[in-house]
């Protein structure tokens, strides 16, 4: 999973239900890392996912590879708590070695970190 670049973040939303975002993401250890940046064009500034997380901490990331090769097929979801959400701190320089947009400093506005609850997944070739 740490060689997928993008992955599907799941929210609660308490009035619509379940809310989902494609993101990319970084790992270290047992926690998990979302960039909230400046890279990407946005309607608002103030993202549901966010205000989601405010108000249940819970989430899931659903990472997957696609083929026409069925035997290549995988996936895996991550079940995660919120821990924080600020400044890009040490998270920085993962995502500037992972991604090119964010080797510039001031790409990122904050990040969500994650402790990793549990994984599950399926792999074609087992």
């Amino acid at each position: 999973m740490e060689d997928a670049d993008f992955g599907v973040l799941g929210t609660v939303d308490p009035l619509r239900g379940v809310h989902l975002v494609p993101v990319v993401f970084v790992t270290a250890g047992d926690e998990l890392a979302v960039p909230i940046d400046r890279v990407k064009a946005k309607s608002s500034t103030r993202l549901r996912r966010i205000d989601n997380l405010m108000a249940d901490g819970r989430a899931s990331l659903l990472v997957d590879h696609r083929s026409t090769q069925w035997d290549e097929l995988w996936w895996v979801r991550v079940d995660l708590r919120l821990l924080t959400t600020g400044p890009p701190g040490r998270w920085a320089a993962r995502f500037a070695e992972r991604f090119a947009p964010y080797r510039d400093e001031a790409s990122l506005e904050s990040v969500l970190t994650f402790s990793v609850i549990s994984m599950s997944g399926w792999g074609a070739k087992g």
